[in-house]
């Protein structure tokens, strides 16, 4: 049983991040309503651009903050800071859409703070021999989050609209920030000044940033599902935001899936070789809906897809906890979010753009041939080892 700090702490995150997907998908909904047909994939892949800047433009901050200042003092402030972003919406009455992305990226901002923190703090809220079954749940923190969110995010948007949603997203916020306070966490040891740059830092750990690379390629391929769902959605299926609620449902659902059981899931051989087939099943189960139009179908597909990926996260941030030294934990799990996030914003205009001129159906297709090709060279790459 993990411990009552740890589940606190998780509580209060999958609740706070669960209510900023409601958010983005009432703003998704909201803007594809909007903008006509010919720019709503650049419109939406835009304002998801904006929410991965943070991660990536402060990334050396980052690193230092969360390696210097205690873990529960980084984790309130983020969701404190965020709480009033989000509460001065609703005192505005009827925002005007700049000041939307504006909180946008301040929760962004927000969440490349909390996110490695998160992951830093690991040891901190359980001992060192349940810390694999704390990565799991850690893991599986967004995707429950999302599940959450999109499986409620159209029914509230229908009942009470924008402004609901944004309602729900404060409180949630205000519950995580009462339960960090609740929890405690045990001391961990402060890194050094840290001279090195963030790549040059991510060459002292043996095997890490080769792998790193090929992730931050999966992702250029995965994060636009994102983007591509509702375009899927509304172009191809010709369904309505309750049909969208549920591949988005579907995808979280594996997620959550993949990542509760991925401890139990044996490793035969080294664990690229085994991320590798990960990787590879995902992208064909991505690409079923490129082949077959059906919402049942795609829905299915979505859970597998979804389900492979959870595992293999759970597994590499697992070997993560386990070679990288605690001391550089906190700028290690900052780095590592920077670097998968690198292909974001490519990733997402690039994809608004296609998916305007050729279609969402070419895009799930293209979404599988390259996720196939990082599975071969994922099977290539030598495991992370010890420093």
């Amino acid at each position: 049983m993990l411990t009552r700090d740890f589940r606190l702490v998780w509580l209060g995150q999958v609740l706070s991040q669960g209510g900023t997907r409601l958010y983005q998908i009432a703003l998704l909904w909201w803007l594809l309503e909007q903008m006509p047909a010919s720019s709503r994939g650049l419109a939406a892949g835009a304002f998801l651009v904006v929410g991965v800047l943070p991660s990536l433009t402060l990334v050396g901050y980052i690193g230092r903050v969360i390696s210097r200042v205690p873990s529960r003092v980084v984790m309130l402030r983020a969701e404190a800071v965020a709480f009033v972003a989000v509460a001065s919406l609703l005192l505005v009455g009827d925002p005007p859409v700049w000041s939307v992305y504006v909180v946008g990226l301040v929760l962004a901002t927000c969440q490349a703070f909390f996110d490695p923190t998160l992951m830093k703090a690991l040891p901190e809220l359980v001992p060192a021999a349940d810390v694999p079954r704390a990565v799991s749940y850690g893991s599986s923190t967004q995707p429950v989050a999302n599940f959450a969110g999109a499986a409620f995010g159209a029914v509230l948007l229908a009942s009470v609209g924008f402004s609901g949603a944004v309602a729900v997203n404060a409180l949630t916020y205000l519950i995580s920030v009462v339960c960090l306070l609740m929890a405690r966490f045990a001391a961990a040891p402060v890194a050094g000044p840290g001279e090195r740059g963030t790549w040059a830092f991510l060459g002292t750990l043996p095997g890490v940033k080769p792998v790193l690379l090929v992730f931050a390629g999966v992702n250029f391929f995965s994060a636009p599902t994102v983007l591509v769902l509702p375009l899927y959605t509304k172009s191809v299926l010709g369904a309505g935001a309750g049909s969208l609620a549920l591949l988005e449902s579907a995808v979280w659902l594996g997620l959550i899936a993949g990542a509760l059981l991925a401890p139990r899931i044996p490793v035969r051989g080294s664990i690229t070789s085994f991320g590798a087939v990960c990787v590879a099943l995902f992208g064909v189960f991505l690409a079923v809906p490129g082949v077959v139009v059906s919402l049942p179908v795609y829905a299915v597909a979505l859970v597998f897809s979804g389900f492979c990926l959870g595992v293999c996260n759970v597994k590499f941030m697992t070997l993560f906890q386990q070679v990288v030294p605690a001391s550089v934990k906190g700028r290690f799990f900052a780095a590592l979010t920077a670097v998968l996030s690198l292909t974001y914003p490519v990733a997402f205009l690039s994809f608004g753009v296609f998916g305007d001129l050729l279609g969402a159906q070419v895009l799930v297709v293209a979404q599988g041939a390259g996720l196939l090709a990082l599975g071969a060279v994922l099977a290539r790459v030598r495991e992370p080892a010890l420093v």
